[in-house]
């Protein structure tokens, strides 16, 4: 019983390492492309594109705080109106609900 346990881990660590190699990215000496741009066009459309805001810059593309700023349509009583009416009508989950 032992020696099949066995048997069969080895068969299953063995077909894991076969297909391990199936999962690699390709490398760069593995794919062919041909530019029309020159490296001096490259970079010129690179500086333009960031002169003109079109480059995240950091993590991601995070936003300034003056661009996400948006006025509320609604005044302070309309919102918590529309609160109390929602938390009456079960409409506004807590817990574990």
């Amino acid at each position: 019983m032992f020696a099949i346990r066995t048997m069969g881990v080895v068969i299953a660590l063995s077909a894991t390492a076969a297909f391990a190699g199936d999962q690699t990215l390709l490398r760069a000496d593995e794919v062919s492309l041909q530019s029309s741009l020159t490296r001096a066009e490259v970079i010129a459309d690179y500086q333009a594109a960031r002169a003109a805001g079109r480059i995240a810059e950091g993590d991601g593309n995070v936003l300034r705080p003056d661009e996400t700023q948006v006025r509320s349509t609604l005044t302070r009583e309309a919102v918590i109106a529309d609160f109390q009416a929602a938390r009456a009508a079960g409409q506004i989950p807590s817990g574990d609900q």
